[in-house]
């Protein structure tokens, strides 16, 4: 009598789809060293070539096809996003073999290109935010209330409650802060029904920090800009009032919202 056992059906296909997730996990790790590898040559033979010579321009430019496949570039959807990515590239080639605005040039004994161009690229697109927040308040105007119009309510509270000589930068900055940082997860949890991505925290920035409209926005997240419009004026425009108040700003406007 045979004592040895045959597998299952079931244990046999278990077997094969475990050999198939050890495959699986082999070749992305392959992948992944394989595109380094390729990264390194090309930054070795990008550095044998002259500055500004057709030779190193042509590897450079394989190299940033490579680092953009390779898909450990930072990448965020954002207005200024292309812009910051070009003055990185330039940095790229201007401190890949020499150290022309660095301290020192890429080092690939240190770190994978992308670890040193992550930081450079982030930096850029923090300019082009601080950039936009100063031209947004330069263009910023505050009503000025006459005397004959001060028998209108509105405008009496807004007298009333306006603090004297406002610092405009000053509220940008808190405002822009808690719409960042949403302290009390408020923002986050005000959102589209069943879409917890299209929140007041993700609608406020992309108006108030970005300046996008409602149709971009709806365009970006495939939803209808009236939805957007439903979430801004029903749940975001009233924390954002709270938030005004509470900073002693009751009827500010604020920058990127439209008035109802």
């Amino acid at each position: 009598m045979n004592d040895k056992s045959n597998p299952s059906e079931g244990e046999d296909h278990l077997s094969d789809d475990s050999d198939a997730v050890g495959c699986s996990v082999k070749s992305e790790k392959f992948d992944r060293d394989s595109a380094q590898q390729q990264i390194l040559e090309l930054v070795t033979e990008a550095c044998k070539h002259p500055v500004g010579s057709l030779r190193r321009g042509r590897f450079l430019d394989k190299l940033i096809r490579e680092i953009v496949k390779s898909g450990k570039l930072w990448k965020e959807n954002t207005p200024h996003y292309e812009e910051a990515l070009q003055k990185t590239w330039i940095y790229l080639s201007r401190n890949l073999c020499e150290a022309t605005t660095a301290k020192e040039p890429y080092n690939p004994e240190k770190s994978q290109i992308t670890t040193w161009l992550n930081p450079y690229l982030k930096k850029r697109l923090l300019d082009c935010y601080r950039k936009q927040k100063q031209e947004r308040e330069r263009q910023i105007q505050l009503p000025i209330v006459s005397l004959d119009r001060l028998s209108d309510k509105k405008d009496i509270k807004y007298t009333e409650n306006l603090k004297a000589n406002p610092d405009v930068s000053f509220y940008l900055d808190e405002l822009l802060e808690w719409i960042e940082t949403d302290p009390n997860n408020e923002l986050k949890s005000r959102h589209v029904r069943g879409k917890p991505e299209i929140n007041c925290q993700v609608l406020l920035q992309r108006k108030c920090l970005y300046g996008q409209t409602l149709q971009e926005i709806a365009k970006e997240f495939g939803c209808a800009p009236s939805t957007l419009y439903q979430l801004l004026n029903n749940d975001c425009r009233p924390l954002l009032q709270q938030f005004s108040e509470n900073q002693g700003y009751q009827t500010f406007t604020i920058p990127g919202v439209p008035e109802q």
